[in-house]
C-alpha cells in the first residue's frame, strides 16, 4: 500500500518501509525500514562471531544493511523492533524503537508511544496514519497565530511530568568520548585490523625488528589521530557549553507558585526583545522583536521570524509594563531548536567523498587481487614440494602482508600531519586535516557579496526626490533635502530604530538614512525597559523649529513583502503612511500617476554602479483616522495607493583585499561566482567591480516570460545586460560564447527548476550571479554544482551562508 500522510510523509512497500520529509522544504530526512528479530538469525550471527573471532562484528559495523538482512526478518512498521534508517546522505544505522507509557492532551498521540531517535531527532509512530513522523513537527503543526497569542495557559505537575518524558531534558549536549573510547573505535577500523594481522605473522615468522618499526608508525599516527579527533569534539563541546542559555522563569501551577528551569525560549507573546543575532545572520545589529499578532494565518517560523526568539541569539534587553518580565511561549527544546540544528549540522555533516581516499581502495583493491593469485600461486608450489602445513600457512599470508602495505594509513595520516604544519608556518590553519586534501582540489569559489566581497555598512550615497511624477535633481547636501518635506519626513520616520543604552540602535541602512536628516528621535518614560505599547509614540523632530512627528504604529520590514511601513501623526493632526523597500515592490504599491517614465532606466543606472537602492513612498490618511483604528488595521490596507517620494541610493563599497584574492584564484585556475539576496544589477556591477567577470564580458540576465495559463511552460527570455537586447530563445543557453556569461535571480531559478530541470546543468557551469537568491536556494545551487563533480568552497559571513 502507498500513501502520502496528511504531515507530508511518504509510506511504501506495504507498510514495511517509509520515506520522512521535512513538512516546510520537503527536503528528505531519512527512510527507514522495519524489521523484527529473527531467533534463527541472531544464533547464526553469533555463532560466525565466536568462531571468526569477532570478524562479522566488524564487517557488520560497517554494512548495518547487511547486518539487517542476516540477523533481522522483515516486518510492518506497526510492530518494528528495529529499524534501518538511511539519511539524506544514503548513510545506514540501526536505531532501537522504544516505547513510553505516557497520555498527553492536546496532541495527535496515543498511549502507548512508540518512538526511535536517529542524530538526535525523535521520532513518533502516529496509530491514525501508521506512519512515522519528528516530534517537533507533530505538536505545532497547523496551528494558528492567534491560538498562541491567547494561549497563556501553566502546566500543571501531572502535565508537566508527561511532556517531559516525551521530550526530555532541555539541553544540547556534544558527549566528549573518552581516549579509550576512541581508541576501541579506531582499531575496528578493517586498515588496523590488516596491520595487527601482519605483525603477529611477522613475529612469529622473526621479522621482529620490521614489525617494531610498523608498530611505532601506527602507534604515532593513531595517537596523532586520536587527539585530533578528541580536541575537536571538547572544542565543540566547550562553545556549546560556553553558550548556554540563563534562566528563565517558567509558568507552571504547583501548589500556586512558580518554578525555575534552565530553558530556551522560542517564541515571543506578550512584550518586545532587542535581541543580537549575529550567531545567525553574522551582522552584530540589534533587532526588535515584537508579539506575535492575533492573526488567523498559520504560524511558519520563517514568515514569523520577527516575533520569534531563536535559541542561541542573546537577548539585550525586554519591554513589557512597568519594566516587567516578557511572556514566552516554548516552541522547541535541544536538539530541535535553532542552535541545535547548528550543533547537529556540526555533528552530522554532509559527507565528503575525496576521489583520493576512493582511489586509495581501489589501489589496495587491485593489489589485494594480485596477492590473491600470488597465494594461489605460492599453494601450488608449496604443495608439490611437499612443505609443511605451518610453512605453507605463514609463506602464503606473507605474500599479502608483501603485496598489500600495511602500513599505508599510518603513511597517509603522517603525510597529512606534516602537510598541515608546513601550512600553519603559512599562517593557514586548519580544524579538520582531512580536508586539506579537498582544499587542493577546489574547482570554484562562491562567494556571498555584503559582508564577504564588501563592507557589511551601508553608506547613504544620496537621495533622488519624486515630485509630480517626474525626478528632479540629484541631492547630497543634507540641507538641500529640507526643500522636499514629504521626503525628509518619510527618511526620519520610516524605520524600526530604537535607543538602546542611550545609544540609537537597528538596522544599519535605516541608521544611516535616519542620521542623513539630523532630525532628534525622542521614546517615551525615563526607563528603557518600561517602553512598551504606551500611549504617547516614539517622536521624531528636526534639530531646528517646533515640528515634530510621531510613529504610531509601525509594520516591521519582512524579506516575504520587502516593504516597511509607518503610520505617522503631526502635531496637526495630519496623519500620513509612509513606505520603503524594494523598487520593483513599491512601483506595485504605487499610484501608475506618481510613477516617473524614466523609473526602469533610473533604477538600472544606479544599479549598475553598484549602488543599492531604496524607494520611498507615502500617503495621507483621512482626517478622522484614530490612534485605536491604526492599532488595529492591516498592512496589505495602508500599503497601496501610494504615492512615489524618491530614491534613498546607498552604496557598500569593496574590501580592500578583495580584488587581489579574486585574481589570485583566477591564476590558479579556481572559478568564481557570486551568490547573494541583494538586487541584480547592484550584483553585477559588483561582480565587475571585483573582476568575478571582465569589464568586456557579456553578462545575459536570464528571466521567464509570465503566463496566464497555470499549466502553460513559462518562456525563458536571455538579455544582454551590456546593450540591452532581449532574445526568446532557449536554444542560446547552449551555445554560449566563452567571454559570455549568466545572470540569474531566485525566482527565476524557482521556474527553471520546476519546469525546466535538464536545463539547470548547461545554465550553471555559465552563471556568475545568483541574486535575490534566499539561503535555501544558495544550497541548492551548491549541491547542484556538486552533482557536476565540482569542489566547492563557500564563502560568507553568516549562518545563511553556511547550508
Amino acid at each position: 500500500m502507498s500513501f502520502i500522510s496528511r504531515s507530508g510523509y511518504e509510506q511504501i512497500d506495504g507498510n514495511t518501509s517509509q520515506s520522512i520529509y521535512n513538512e516546510e522544504t520537503q527536503e528528505l530526512l531519512c527512510h527507514i525500514q522495519s524489521f523484527k528479530k529473527s531467533k534463527n538469525g541472531y544464533l547464526v550471527y553469533n555463532f560466525l562471531n565466536i568462531i571468526l573471532l569477532g570478524i562479522p562484528y566488524v564487517f557488520f559495523k560497517s554494512y548495518p544493511k547487511a547486518k539487517c538482512q542476516l540477523v533481522y526478518s522483515s516486518s510492518a512498521l506497526s510492530d518494528a523492533e528495529y529499524l534501518l534508517v538511511r539519511d539524506n546522505h544514503n548513510n545506514y544505522s540501526i536505531e532501537l524503537v522504544l516505547a513510553i507509557d505516557v497520555d498527553i492532551n492536546g496532541f495527535n498521540i496515543k498511549k502507548p508511544i512508540r518512538y526511535f531517535c536517529h542524530q538526535h531527532t525523535k521520532y513518533i509512530w502516529i496509530v491514525e496514519n501508521q506512519v512515522f513522523c519528528s516530534l517537533d513537527q507533530l505538536v505545532w503543526d497547523n496551528k494558528t497565530c492567534e491560538e498562541f497569542a491567547k494561549d497563556n495557559n501553566s502546566l500543571n505537575e501531572d502535565n508537566y511530568n508527561e511532556i517531559f518524558a516525551l521530550f526530555g531534558p532541555n539541553k544540547i549536549e556534544v558527549v566528549v568520548k573518552s581516549y579509550w573510547r576512541l581508541f576501541i573505535e579506531e582499531i575496528f577500523n578493517p586498515f588496523y585490523l590488516f596491520q595487527a594481522f601482519s605483525i603477529a605473522l611477522w613475529c612469529f615468522d622473526d621479522y621482529i625488528i620490521y614489525a617494531g618499526c610498523v608498530v611505532v608508525l601506527t602507534l604515532f599516527s593513531s595517537i596523532t589521530s586520536l587527539i585530533q579527533t578528541r580536541k575537536q569534539s571538547k572544542n565543540l563541546h566547550d562553545i556549546v557549553e560556553s553558550s548556554k542559555c540563563y534562566e528563565v522563569s517558567v509558568l507552571r501551577t504547583i501548589f500556586g507558585n512558580q518554578q525555575c528551569l534552565n530553558i530556551s525560549p522560542e517564541e515571543l507573546v506578550p512584550g518586545q526583545c532587542i535581541v543580537n543575532e549575529s550567531v545567525l545572520t553574522g551582522e552584530s545589529v540589534p533587532l526588535t522583536k515584537t508579539e506575535i499578532p492575533h492573526e488567523t494565518e498559520l504560524y511558519n517560523i520563517k514568515r514569523h521570524e520577527k516575533h520569534t526568539l531563536f535559541s542561541g541569539t542573546y537577548i539585550l534587553q525586554t519591554r513589557y509594563y512597568g519594566g516587567a518580565n516578557v511572556l514566552a511561549r516554548v516552541l522547541r527544546t535541544g536538539f530541535d531548536t535553532t542552535k541545535g540544528h547548528l550543533v547537529k549540522s556540526i555533528l552530522f555533516p554532509t559527507p565528503v567523498n575525496l576521489q583520493f581516499y576512493s582511489d586509495a581502495f581501489k589501489f589496495v583493491y587491485v593489489l589485494f587481487c594480485i596477492a590473491l593469485n600470488g597465494v594461489a600461486y605460492c599453494l601450488y608450489l608449496y604443495i608439490q614440494r611437499h612443505a609443511n602445513v605451518v610453512t605453507i600457512i605463514i609463506r602464503t599470508l606473507d605474500i599479502i602482508t608483501i603485496v598489500v602495505p600495511p602500513a599505508l594509513p599510518a603513511a597517509m595520516t603522517v603525510g597529512t600531519v606534516y602537510s598541515q604544519s608546513r601550512l600553519k608556518k603559512q599562517k593557514i590553519f586548519c580544524i579538520s586535516p582531512p580536508r586539506i586534501n579537498m582544499c587542493g582540489k577546489i574547482k570554484l569559489a562562491c562567494f556571498d557579496k555584503t559582508g564577504t566581497l564588501t563592507h557589511d555598512t551601508l553608506d547613504l550615497h544620496s537621495v533622488l526626490p519624486c515630485t509630480s511624477g517626474q525626478f528632479n535633481d540629484l541631492v547630497l547636501d543634507v540641507y538641500k533635502i529640507r526643500n522636499y518635506g514629504l521626503l525628509e519626513q518619510g527618511m526620519a520616520s520610516c524605520h524600526s530604530l530604537t535607543r538602546f543604552n542611550g545609544e540609537l540602535t537597528g538596522d544599519p541602512l535605516d541608521l544611516n538614512m535616519f542620521n542623513f536628516t539630523m532630525w532628534n528621535l525622542e521614546e517615551p518614560g525615563t526607563n528603557e525597559n518600561t517602553r512598551f505599547d504606551m500611549l504617547a509614540p516614539t517622536v521624531v523632530s528636526p534639530d531646528k523649529g517646533d515640528y515634530k512627528l510621531g510613529i504610531i504604529k509601525e509594520f516591521s520590514f519582512s524579506s516575504a513583502v520587502q516593504c516597511m511601513s509607518v503610520i505617522c501623526k503631526n502635531l496637526e493632526k495630519k496623519t500620513f503612511v509612509y513606505t520603503k523597500g524594494a523598487p520593483e515592490k513599491l512601483l506595485g504599491l504605487c499610484d501608475p500617476s506618481s510613477i516617473p517614465e524614466d523609473f526602469e532606466s533610473r533604477l538600472k543606472l544606479f544599479t549598475r554602479n553598484g549602488y543599492r537602492v531604496i524607494a520611498l513612498a507615502y500617503k495621507r490618511l483621512p482626517a478622522d483616522f484614530r490612534w485605536v483604528e491604526a492599532q488595529k488595521i492591516k498592512r496589505d490596507s495602508i500599503e497601496c495607493d501610494l504615492y512615489l517620494l524618491g530614491f534613498i541610493i546607498m552604496q557598500n563599497p569593496l574590501k580592500v583585499e578583495t580584488v587581489s584574492v579574486i585574481r589570485d584564484l583566477y591564476r590558479a585556475n579556481i572559478g568564481s561566482v557570486m551568490i547573494t539576496g541583494d538586487h541584480m544589477m547592484t550584483a553585477i556591477a559588483v561582480a565587475r567591480n571585483c573582476e568575478i567577470v571582465g569589464r568586456e564580458d557579456n553578462i545575459f540576465i536570464i528571466s521567464t516570460s509570465q503566463t496566464t495559463d497555470t499549466d502553460e511552460m513559462p518562456r525563458i527570455t536571455l538579455e544582454n545586460v551590456n546593450i540591452g537586447q532581449r532574445v526568446d530563445n532557449i536554444i542560446n543557453i547552449d551555445n554560449v560564447e566563452t567571454n559570455n556569461y549568466f545572470a540569474i535571480d531566485g525566482k527565476t531559478w524557482i521556474k527553471i527548476k520546476c519546469h525546466y530541470p535538464e536545463l539547470i546543468p548547461n545554465i550553471i557551469v555559465r552563471t556568475k550571479i545568483f541574486a535575490r537568491f534566499q539561503p535555501d536556494q544558495k544550497t541548492q545551487v551548491i549541491m547542484e554544482l556538486q552533482k557536476l563533480d565540482y569542489v566547492v568552497a563557500m564563502v560568507g559571513d553568516g549562518t545563511n551562508d553556511c547550508g
